[in-house]
């Protein structure tokens, strides 16, 4: 296994509550570019009135854009920030369960409506973390 890993310490952590009805998102976003924040790590529990997820289609190289209106808990969120375009970008991948437990989940988009969410954002220091496009992958990449 060969690995590019860079090693990062921990910043400033915060920790707080986003309204209901607002973005997912964007106000993660928003809320790194008013800190400067272009490197960290996310996380969020709660649960979505609607959300706004794709996947990715290797082969064509673009993603598939889908959308939920049901109601849904988060049942897990791995998400980072970095700086894409000299702005903070989130990006995260999110499954939420609807109430059989069923699950729908994926690349996280704008759109994503929060009816709870509790984030802590850890920024990272001593590292820098760029997208740039990756032209095996198509993707925009550290």
């Amino acid at each position: 296994m060969t690995a590019d890993l860079l090693e990062a310490r921990p910043g400033r952590i915060f920790v707080g509550r986003l309204a209901t009805g607002s973005d997912l998102v964007e106000e993660i976003q928003s809320f790194c570019l008013e800190r400067s924040v272009l490197a960290a790590s996310v996380e969020v529990v709660g649960a979505m009135r609607h959300v706004n997820y794709a996947f990715y289609e290797q082969n064509e190289k673009h993603y598939i854009e889908l959308s939920t209106d049901a109601h849904h808990e988060l049942a897990a969120f791995v998400g980072n920030i970095s700086d894409r375009d000299g702005r903070p970008f989130l990006h995260a991948h999110g499954s939420f369960a609807d109430e059989s437990g069923a699950l729908v989940g994926g690349h996280l988009l704008p759109g994503t409506e929060v009816f709870v969410a509790e984030v802590r954002i850890t920024e990272l220091t001593d590292v820098s973390l760029v997208r740039t496009h990756d032209e095996l992958t198509g993707l925009a990449l550290w």
